[in-house]
């Protein structure tokens, strides 16, 4: 039987925001990224702004990556464990 993981998507995303970085570019636009993971990155207007967009940068590619079979990054404070696979791949 194969392995999948299991964790807490919400738990996944709010870690990630919680160990992003902000800055201003020179434009005053706001950049934010989640450092050390491909692809957890945003920009917006404002401190609102790019953080809602980055939530729903992290969540996009999180989802995609779940459903290509990437390994999930790993973040400090999510326990991500290794279940079984039953049926038709569903996991109990």
């Amino acid at each position: 039987m194969s392995k999948a993981k299991s964790f807490s998507l919400s738990a996944y995303i709010e870690q990630a925001l919680k160990l992003a970085e902000y800055e201003k570019d020179e434009d005053g636009v706001v950049v934010a990224s989640v450092p050390n993971i491909s692809g957890f990155f945003s920009q917006g207007e404002n401190f609102e702004e790019v953080r809602d967009n980055l939530r729903d940068a992290i969540a996009g590619n999180l989802l995609v990556g779940l459903q290509l079979g990437f390994e999930i990054p790993k973040i400090a404070g999510v326990e991500m464990r290794d279940i079984e696979e039953g049926f038709n791949g569903l996991a109990f």
